[in-house]
């Protein structure tokens, strides 16, 4: 990035802070909501203005915390919200600081459950009527699943499906059992693991696919309204798949050999 770019944006995050902080201050200080806009252009300015990079990581993150703890007194001195954006001004300076070795197998899995254990004992500690620690789970475990299998696509999209999968059930479960609404994605999700493995086949895509659809529409249908057989219509519809990729695909390809 050349100085007259830095220098620009600088002056550009310098000016708008100055401006939100005046609006805030004439518009009525009841509220002061101008810290979130002017922490949010602190960071990159602290950035831009270092020329080390990972001093300016540091910086940047020190500010970013500085600024929600202040807020978090201000505002919430009951309840310490900012203790679950610890993480995040860690773990950016660290990662910055370590360059390479941060895209190691082992870093990933080190951070990776590291924060996992933090954010499952803050949902211990404040929320322990609520399982949200399932959602930086879920978020987390892709940085190990992607040093570890990003080289074989097709496991990695098995065990990708899985993760997405094994999430959605867990959330359907711990918010609204009473509704299974988790076929919805996990039938998409499906799609992807069947495509890697037979994608380069036609008829056997078709034939799983066209199974995995019919099944579908059947437990949709058994689920919901299980008086009514409408699932015998889509089912219908997506036969002609296989079907056709058989008589007009397949078949033709064979007899040519």
């Amino acid at each position: 990035m050349s100085r007259a770019l830095r220098e620009f944006i600088a002056m550009g995050c310098i000016m708008t802070g100055i401006f939100l902080l005046g609006v805030n201050l004439f518009t009525g200080i009841a509220s002061f909501w101008a810290i979130y806009p002017a922490a949010s252009l602190l960071c990159p300015l602290a950035w831009l203005l270092t020329a080390d990079k990972k001093k300016g990581s540091i910086i940047a993150s020190g500010l970013f915390l500085a600024f929600c703890i202040i807020q978090n007194i201000v505002e919430t001195p009951d309840y310490f919200w900012f203790v679950y954006l610890l993480p995040i001004a860690v773990s950016w300076p660290l990662i910055v600081c370590l360059g390479k070795a941060a895209l190691k197998r082992s870093f990933s899995y080190l951070v990776s459950f590291s924060l996992i254990s933090y954010y499952v004992l803050l949902n211990i500690y404040f929320e322990p009527r609520f399982l949200w620690c399932i959602f930086p789970i879920f978020t987390l475990l892709w940085w190990p699943l992607c040093t570890t299998f990003g080289r074989y696509p097709r496991r990695f999209s098995v065990l990708s499906a899985g993760l997405i999968i094994v999430f959605f059930v867990i959330v359907n479960r711990i918010s609204s059992p009473e509704v299974f609404w988790a076929i919805h994605p996990i039938f998409a999700v499906l799609w992807w693991p069947i495509s890697m493995y037979l994608a380069k086949k036609p008829f056997y895509y078709s034939a799983v696919g066209a199974g995995l659809t019919i099944l579908y529409f059947s437990l949709v249908n058994f689920m919901t309204s299980p008086q009514q057989l409408w699932a015998v219509y889509p089912a219908f519809a997506v036969f002609w798949w296989p079907l056709s990729v058989y008589y007009f695909v397949s078949r033709p390809a064979r007899f040519s050999h």
